[in-house]
């Protein structure tokens, strides 16, 4: 079983999550942008992670993953979407989450932008992208930090219910992101549980980089 992921796609987070909380262990292979890795070729038109590969089955798409990976054993989720309450909550963080960690991941030495090619094509695509240059985002770090704060104490209602959701795992995702952020750090009420839920997962923090 192979898992073909980018380091710092939050969709193929949700999907490691799984696997881990699922006790499974799919090799993760990681891909650099557009490329197709060769023994894909033929099988997709273009790349779009996460991709799993297991036997001669072929799924593209986090949530058709995840819906694979609870077959396994007894099922964990009681659906495979998320609520319009997660989704709110991703909205109103979703660009400054992107002004903070955009500007951070070419600092990560992370697998998908390792070549000068990847890296050439993340720094020209990405600054259009969020509506700004690195460096301007970067130096907004105190504002977008504060942003984020404000946000980040509604997570806790996805993190400590009783059951386990599909929103437990896009909070998760998304919160992950965030601990590239040096200047950063959660609020209690959260802390505790995402360390927990992804410690049992198996999903490593990142390195937290300053502006």
């Amino acid at each position: 079983m192979k898992l073909y992921i980018f380091e710092t796609c939050p969709f193929c987070v949700r999907a490691r999550i799984m696997a881990g909380l699922k006790d499974l262990s799919p090799e993760l292979v990681y891909v650099a942008p557009g490329q197709i890795p060769p023994e894909l070729d033929g099988w997709i038109d273009r790349l779009t992670v996460p991709i799993l590969l297991d036997g001669e089955t072929l799924i593209q798409g986090s949530t058709e993953i995840i819906r694979h990976f609870d077959t396994v054993g007894a099922p964990k989720l009681p659906s495979y979407s998320t609520s319009q309450e997660l989704e709110d909550w991703r909205s109103s963080i979703s660009a400054p989450l992107n002004a903070l960690c955009y500007p951070r991941m070419s600092r990560l030495n992370v697998p998908e932008l390792v070549s000068p090619e990847a890296q050439a094509f993340f720094e020209c695509a990405i600054p259009e992208r969020i509506g700004m240059t690195f460096a301007d985002a970067l130096a907004q770090t105190p504002r977008l930090v504060n942003e984020v704060k404000e946000a980040l104490p509604v997570t806790a209602h996805f993190l400590k219910g009783k059951d386990f959701t599909f929103d437990t795992l896009a909070a998760l995702a998304d919160l992950r992101s965030l601990t590239m952020v040096a200047e950063l750090s959660f609020p209690e009420q959260i802390s505790g549980s995402f360390r927990a839920l992804m410690t049992r997962a198996g999903v490593a923090p990142f390195i937290p980089v300053k502006a």
